[in-house]
């Protein structure tokens, strides 16, 4: 998971700049727009795969292989009944909206067509994840990115750049990411079966009750993507959303980065609520966010020092002044990511509809009154945009933090002073320190810059464990260090 994670990132850095200079930034924020609403539509997917794998994998566990193919074959109709419902609205908004480029309808209906093909597949894709191969899914998206960035510089160099032409290529490489999962999965479970016939009333309840709030947690996130952008398309421009996908690019690799490190609290924390262990929920929370906001501050400081370098060399010294805005918003991604432990301990002791409206009130309500609010003052698009998905973040990290206190009946002051309060009093300090340093020396250029970032990080980690750090998290840090040690072994052997 963690190199598909990796791997992952290498495509949209290549195509971001490549895009930019073939259909130039006009067709680029088109093609972001629409790129954002596949992204939420698999969002959505994922959602719908959460119920499918929940109790997949507890029947096959018990070896009940028609039960199996009962909620399978309940999800295909549900995933099928979706589909032509999200696939119509997709469509409608094809004739309605009315974009400034003129390109938007003929994309919307290309992703409305890809949809009807693509959510039935969602049963598959679901059940392999039930019998624990989820890199297979990962792989497969990964492997997508780096075919769909293939075919584009092909077809782009042998016949023409267009938009149309890439979203046909994402949507028919996305779709095949898809259908190759297909036999997989039977060949996992090779008594699967996927008739409308075994279609199962009371299985068709037990997905949806567990996956109606989650699809509609998918939705907010789906709002705060795709709905944000399209409300900049209509007060700004396509060119601005050109822009504005490069400021969120950190945004999405910190929150992919931070996502693979918490997912796995959701089943211990329903685990420990199984056996009223709240102690160990506590603890859970506790070093989740605490051990999270250090991996954060790490990463924030080589964004600090290297930010408006990066971008210079990724898409050119014209885009340098996108630096402050991408910095800002990743600062407070930062905070809400920093209580990405809470949302997965909130889900995992079932409290989805305080999840819910946690998002529904920080990544919908508050982001759209203030852009909404802010646009009417202020005429700089990126400041506006930047400034109310901030405000978002940080009333949705500051909800999380609050909701999961009372639930588990932590100590504010504990949690504040020791997970936050001293690692971010080191930071800043020793930032303080190196600015300083800078200064006096006259210290500027990349080289510099990447060096100090390096230096900070390992200041930072050396001083957060001898100051800060418990014997036990001492403990912990030289078992990691010695697990990591055989681990290389393993791959010097394999490559041997």
């Amino acid at each position: 998971m963690w190199l598909s994670q990796a791997l992952a990132i290498i495509p949209p850095l290549i195509m971001i700049p490549y895009l930019i200079g073939t259909i130039g930034e006009v067709g680029y924020g088109v093609y972001a727009l629409t790129w954002s609403l596949i992204m939420s539509i698999d969002q959505l997917e994922k959602s719908l795969q959460s119920g499918v794998v929940k109790y997949s994998a507890a029947f096959l566990a018990q070896g009940a292989i028609d039960e199996v193919n009962k909620v399978v074959s309940s999800s295909f109709v549900y995933s099928i009944f979706l589909a032509i419902i999200i696939s119509a609205s997709v469509l409608l908004a094809s004739i309605f909206y009315q974009d400034s480029s003129g390109e938007l309808s003929m994309l919307l209906i290309v992703v409305s067509v890809m949809l009807l093909f693509v959510l039935p597949l969602t049963p598959y894709v679901a059940l392999i994840q039930a019998k624990q191969r989820y890199f297979i899914n990962a792989f497969a998206d990964t492997a997508s990115k780096y075919i769909i960035l293939l075919i584009v510089i092909i077809w782009f160099s042998a016949i023409t750049p267009s938009v149309e032409a890439l979203i046909i290529i994402t949507a028919v490489v996305l779709f095949f990411a898809r259908l190759i999962q297909v036999p997989l999965a039977y060949r996992l479970v090779p008594s699967l079966q996927n008739k409308i016939r075994l279609f199962n009333k009371g299985s068709f309840k037990l997905i949806f009750s567990f996956g109606a709030a989650t699809v509609l947690i998918s939705v907010c996130l789906a709002l705060n993507n795709t709905g944000i952008r399209w409300l900049m398309e209509y007060l700004a421009s396509a060119r601005f959303l050109a822009h504005f996908s490069i400021i969120l690019l950190p945004v999405s690799l910190l929150w992919q980065i931070i996502g693979a490190v918490t997912m796995v609290l959701m089943p211990i924390a329903s685990a420990y609520e199984t056996q009223k262990n709240y102690i160990l929920i506590e603890e859970l929370l506790y070093r989740g966010i605490r051990w999270t906001v250090i991996l954060l501050i790490i990463l924030l400081f080589v964004a600090v020092f290297l930010m408006k370098d990066v971008l210079i060399l990724w898409v050119g010294k014209n885009y340098a002044f996108l630096a402050p805005y991408a910095l800002a918003l990743l600062v407070c991604v930062a905070f809400f990511q920093s209580t990405s432990s809470a949302h997965h301990i909130l889900k995992g002791l079932g409290k989805l509809s305080a999840v819910f409206l946690i998002y529904f009130l920080g990544l919908v309500v508050v982001p759209i009154v203030v852009i909404l609010l802010m646009s009417s003052f202020f005429k700089n698009s990126y400041f506006v945009a930047t400034l109310g998905l901030c405000i978002g973040y940080v009333v949705c990290g500051l909800c999380q933090i609050i909701v999961s206190m009372r639930l588990i009946k932590l100590r504010v002051k504990d949690l504040i002073v020791n997970t936050y309060i001293y690692p971010i009093l080191i930071a800043f300090v020793e930032y303080i320190v190196i600015i300083i340093v800078l200064k006096l020396f006259n210290i500027d250029g990349i080289i510099s810059h990447t060096v100090t970032a390096i230096v900070a990080t390992v200041m930072f980690c050396v001083c957060c464990y001898m100051f800060i750090a418990t014997q036990e998290e001492k403990r912990k840090f030289t078992e990691l260090l010695n697990i990591t040690k055989e681990k290389m072994k393993v791959v010097k052997i394999f490559f041997l």
